[in-house]
């Protein structure tokens, strides 16, 4: 709270976060007051990702819910690959004419507050720490399974990021060299298996090769209409879950290796099809992990934050920063 003096009016001023989530369809911006959730403000725009000015309007957007002389600071998650440190969106495939793009030194120019920037699943992985399914715990692995494959990690207390700012693309894990591309353009990584697009790509290619449905191929198929089908008892169905959970498996085997959690928190769509998909992930996951004490009181569960993860983590970022 900030104390404003208007000749001998004394007035208490909220000191406002303001909360940025651009994603390929919509730009969602929310303020928020201290130690609070609740956004007291919140405006929703088309992004129109693949058309010219995708920045002037996010700049509209925030100047909507804009409380002048009361805004401290901005966070924003984004989709990367993207530098934290310096606040340049490196290349992200869905805005593509944000290339080497110096996202926080414009806004904060603009602005004149300062203006903190990560991506998108990161964001999300600090919100369930902070707010959500992972609140109290101190070492945690967060993955959103939806078109792509993101995660976020929280090591002792703090958010992973790594020397260039680009740790924890948890996605682009290398399972097979030799399996399908994946939508970055790599061969083998765990998105390429378990992610919503390559689930329906695996099953319209069985069907392709001779193997039967009680659905026709189909590129725009749903895993929801496909966990229908496999309730319904269609094994290919079944198969293409079980698949993508047995590799999924695999890859948070290494992850657990690697950073120990107390806690994984599923994110995204996929992860709402349930135990079509986490019966054979935790079959696999025991069979792969290094050792079975890794597994001793580990956690399992799914995100509690929903859609609103990506503006909370983008909150918690700013706050973080404000108070470091």
């Amino acid at each position: 709270m900030r104390i404003l003096v208007k000749g001998s009016v004394i007035i208490a001023a909220m000191t406002l976060t303001l909360a940025v989530d651009i994603g390929g369809t919509h730009i969602r911006v929310a303020a928020y007051e201290p130690n609070s959730i609740a956004p007291i403000a919140h405006q929703r725009t088309k992004s129109l990702a693949n058309t010219p000015g995708v920045y002037n309007r996010l700049v509209k957007a925030i100047e909507s819910i804009w409380k002048e002389g009361q805004v401290s600071a901005i966070g924003i998650a984004s989709p990367g690959p993207l530098d934290p440190h310096t606040g340049v969106i490196l290349d992200t495939p869905n805005i593509p004419e944000w290339t080497n793009f110096p996202l926080t030194s414009k806004l904060s120019d603009h602005f004149g507050v300062p203006v903190h920037l990560d991506n998108d699943a990161n964001m999300a992985g600090l919100a369930e720490w902070q707010y959500g399914a992972g609140k109290g715990h101190h070492d945690l692995v967060y993955l959103t399974i939806s078109t792509g494959i993101g995660g976020g990690v929280i090591s002792n207390d703090r958010l992973l990021q790594g020397f260039h700012g680009l740790g924890a693309e948890l996605g682009h894990i290398l399972i097979d060299p030799d399996g399908p591309q994946c939508g970055c353009g790599k061969n083998g990584h765990i998105e390429a298996f378990s992610s919503g697009p390559s689930i329906i790509r695996y099953f319209n290619e069985q069907q392709r090769d001779g193997q039967k449905s009680s659905l026709q191929p189909d590129p725009s198929l749903g895993t929801a209409q496909l966990a229908e089908a496999a309730l319904t008892g269609d094994s290919l169905a079944i198969s293409a879950f079980s698949r993508a959970g047995h590799y999924l498996g695999i890859a948070v085997a290494n992850f657990l290796a690697i950073f120990d959690p107390s806690i994984l928190v599923f994110g995204g769509g996929v992860s709402q099809v349930g135990d079509l998909l986490f019966k054979p992930f935790e079959k696999s996951l025991r069979m792969h992990v290094f050792h079975p004490h890794y597994l001793d009181d580990l956690i399992i569960t799914k995100a509690g934050l929903g859609d609103d993860a990506g503006l909370l983590g983008a909150l918690a970022l700013a706050r973080m920063k404000s108070n470091e």
